[in-house]
């Protein structure tokens, strides 16, 4: 019994050790990149206001509100109607962003960013895909994550605050008196592991469809001119057939083995590398191949989560052996000096930068060489700093992009008003130490903890249900349902004769609805888990949202680009959409959404009050969604060009108008279906 006990406190310790730890280092760098992802991403979107996300584009707050495109959705913009409040919604959206990824009060405005960016998605949810659930779980897990206890504001303003050194030896005596270096145990790491690993999982085992098995999936990828880029399109038509196809097996293949590495217990120094190495290699190729929107950069922003400390003990090694060491000679009197040496202390946690007091008169900081010539001048200090912190190379080049090569100017400025500076903000050399948090306080920080694992339990059950009901390995029934016109392959008309056979007449349910508590947290959070992008199958054929409009000067043009109507898809070479247009149009085609094209004809009617030009209002027009069928393998040119007439407008005396500009408007065609061919 006392064996056995043994072993499996053992194998507890190293369940702990290789899936509940998260490096609060990893969790600092990781939100510092995916903040600056959001930053870009937020302009992204602030650049389509008029478009998506205000009463002037194609769905109003006030129809969203009354005829909802999902339940269980709430957002904070269906408060802001008109294009100039969205843009303050957007401005305070990026500086809850910026905010997050210096580390600013970093846990109330991680959970800021998460309410912004979810509401952002539920507000139209026409363009959203499964990049968009990446981002919003990153958001959410990232509410959970050590993110504020490394390389944060929140960070140093702690450990400044833990303990006030007023002489050079105290600084010198470095320790972490913030205590938040070390690694944290929590449900959130295994949450975060395993999540990223299912994501891949789920993306090799959910592509069993015939194109993939007979290497003809990635073909009809880059043949998808509304998601294809320009890089895409010169790999299609100069790449021999027989790469594209050993792409299709690659990607099966990496998918396959980024999971294997995540999962393992063994050998993570080097299996973790590969994972991370993969994922960036992977999804760079697909965010450069393909307009996928968040997906592949969210990924790439993920994958950093996987580093572990020895990553960075060896990171350390490797930067040692290569920077200078240097000594900083400080003027203890000098509250501004004192407090530039106890941040440098804290950066350089190694002792790099030796640390000296000096009193000579008239210098509050300098640099002393191995000759032992002393520098006070700015440009030395920075240059010899930087050399010596960890990483401070980078640093020094990053912040001269950033700040135009001013920094010397600001510094000198520093050194020269230190006196000033020190009795402006109030700073004073020494105090007291903080002492330690009230029993009440410690009761409360235990309670809050468990409370914390409490909740992640319960999450990561209803993320595991929702993983199980929308994998589309599973069927939904036995045997499974066959959609209209769908045609099986002959190993797919086997399994399910033998499924027939031994379930007979019977229906057997295998996917019942999750509790309702269940589907408000993964509906109101949008954390959803059905994963597998392109599979079965890849879709074989293409198409985008065409409007022909007549102006009212007699000009054709399509409202949505500004340019000529495309109403024959077969000589596209890729139609340079965003992501946002291309999804909004691949949604509103769908019968289902037929409901919601009276705010697309509203928004195209207001084309003249966009441009300016009150010759450019509409005088009719019809909206196509233009398709064809992707070539099949080797062939590189699409057939059966279909436009499928949607929407249409005429104005009462369009006819007259039309007459004015000697231009004859063709017949009012008959709306289809633009799911059927």
């Amino acid at each position: 019994m006392t064996a056995t006990s043994g072993r499996v406190k053992r194998l507890w310790r190293g369940l702990h050790s290789r899936y509940f730890t998260v490096d609060p280092r990893a969790a600092g760098l990781f939100r510092i990149v995916f903040g600056i992802f959001l930053i870009l991403d937020c302009v992204r979107h602030w650049m389509e206001i008029g478009f998506l996300y205000s009463n002037d584009g194609v769905l109003s707050n006030h129809t969203h509100l009354f005829k909802p495109t999902s339940g269980n959705g709430l957002s904070i913009f269906h408060a802001f109607s008109a294009t100039s409040e969205v843009h303050v919604l957007f401005a305070l959206g990026l500086i809850c962003h910026i905010l997050y990824t210096v580390g600013y009060r970093t846990r109330l405005f991680a959970i800021l960013t998460c309410i912004w960016v979810v509401s952002r998605d539920t507000r139209i949810p026409f363009v959203e895909n499964g990049g968009y659930v990446v981002q919003n779980l990153l958001c959410f897990w990232g509410c959970f994550m050590p993110i504020e206890r490394r390389f944060s504001i929140d960070a140093w303003r702690r450990s400044l605050s833990q303990r006030r050194e007023s002489s050079v030896t105290e600084i010198n005596a470095g320790g972490d008196p913030s205590g938040w270096r070390g690694p944290i145990v929590s449900m959130i790491g295994l949450i975060i592991i395993v999540n990223v690993a299912i994501v891949y999982l789920f993306n090799v085992l959910n592509k069993m469809g015939h194109l993939w098995r007979r290497g003809e999936a990635v073909h009809y990828v880059l043949h998808l001119d509304r998601m294809v880029t320009g890089l895409g399109v010169f790999v299609r038509e100069s790449f021999p057939p027989f790469m594209v196809q050993a792409a299709d097996y690659g990607a099966l293949v990496v998918e396959a083995t980024i999971f294997v590495c995540i999962a393992s217990p063994r050998a993570r120094f080097y299996t973790r590398l590969i994972a991370i190495v993969l994922m960036c290699l992977l999804h760079t190729t697909f965010g450069t191949f393909m307009r996928l929107g968040p997906f592949s950069w969210c990924l790439i922003c993920w994958s950093i989560l996987l580093l572990l400390p020895v990553h960075f003990e060896r990171a350390r090694r490797f930067y040692e052996r290569r920077s200078k060491t240097c000594t900083l000679l400080v003027d203890e009197s000098q509250a501004f000096a004192m407090l530039v040496a106890r941040i440098i202390r804290r950066l350089d946690p190694r002792g790099r930068v030796i640390i000296e007091a000096t009193r000579e008169e008239g210098v509050a900081l300098a640099i002393r060489d191995e000759s032992g010539k002393v520098y006070s001048d700015a440009s030395t200090l920075w240059l010899s700093l930087t050399e010596a912190l960890p990483f401070g190379r980078w640093l020094r080049r990053g912040v001269a992009l950033l700040s135009f090569g001013t920094v010397p100017l600001i510094a000198r400025w520093a050194l020269d008003h230190g006196a000033w500076i020190s009795r402006f903000w109030g700073l004073k050399v020494g105090g007291l130490e903080q002492g330690g948090a009230s029993p009440m306080r410690e009761r409360m920080a235990r309670w809050t903890r468990r409370l914390k694992e409490a909740s992640l339990v319960y999450l990561a059950i209803a993320a595991t249900y929702q993983l199980y009901l929308e994998n589309k390995m599973i069927p939904k029934t036995l045997p499974p349902p066959l959609k209209e016109g769908q045609e099986l392959q002959p190993d797919e008309k086997w399994a399910l004769e033998l499924v027939k056979k031994y379930v007979g007449s019977e229906v057997i349910t295998l996917k019942p609805d999750a509790p309702k508590i269940m589907q408000i947290t993964i509906g109101y959070t949008r954390t959803f888990q059905g994963w597998g992008m392109f599979a079965p199958n890849p879709i074989q054929e293409d198409g985008i949202l065409t409007v022909d409009a007549f102006t009212l000067d007699g000009r054709r043009v399509d409202p949505l680009t500004g340019d000529p109507p495309i109403l024959d898809l077969t000589p596209l070479r890729g139609a340079g959409l965003s992501q946002l247009r291309q999804d909004y149009g691949n949604r509103i085609r769908l019968d289902r959404n037929a409901g919601y094209r009276d705010g697309l004809k509203d928004y195209l009617l207001r084309y003249h009050l966009r441009t300016g030009n009150p010759r450019d209002e509409l005088i009719g027009f019809d909206v196509y969604w233009v398709r064809d069928k992707c070539p099949k393998p080797p062939g590189i040119q699409p057939y059966d060009n279909d436009a499928v007439p949607l929407l249409s407008y005429r104005r009462p005396n369009a006819e007259a108008l039309a007459r004015e500009v000697n231009i004859k408007l063709p017949p009012v065609p008959k709306v289809r279906s633009a799911e059927k061919w």
